[in-house]
């Protein structure tokens, strides 16, 4: 099943000017490493836009260096903010691709964030997903 969220963005706002836009290259790379770049994603990436006040970023992935890109983040809470609002994006079509969850991993390895953490945020951002979709049905009842 395919979730289409509106409000799941809540702590991007948080982020510095350097970070949002990083934190929108990694959008676009994590959408785009199982070649199935969906109209989920798309929303959900316009959707953070939103939520910053700036614009998209232009994402080249022959150019795209994820390691230079997560150096921008330095604090912790701010690492967290990313990697928990990445888990939303990656749920947002239903399931999480094998490339993925590698990427996610790398992050998680990069940032020096517990990995136990990374499974934390999986539930969490499941739980969002399930309860806006319920909400949807609520409205359509």
């Amino acid at each position: 099943m395919k979730v289409t969220i509106t409000g799941v963005e809540m702590f991007l706002n948080r982020l510095t000017l350097t970070e949002k836009e990083a934190f929108l290259q990694i959008a676009h790379h994590v959408a785009h490493i199982d070649d199935d770049f969906s109209k989920e994603e798309r929303i959900i990436i316009d959707k953070y836009c939103m939520e910053m006040q700036v614009d998209d970023v232009f994402y080249d992935p022959e150019q795209f260096d994820l390691a230079a890109v997560l150096e921008v983040f330095q604090e912790d809470s701010h690492k967290k903010i990313a990697l928990l609002e990445l888990m939303a994006l990656v749920f947002s079509d239903g399931h999480m691709h094998r490339a993925e969850e590698g990427t996610l991993e790398e992050i998680v390895e990069r940032f020096g964030l517990n990995p136990n953490l990374a499974v934390v945020y999986k539930e969490w951002a499941k739980s969002i997903l399930s309860l806006f979709v319920q909400g949807e049905a609520l409205i359509h009842l």
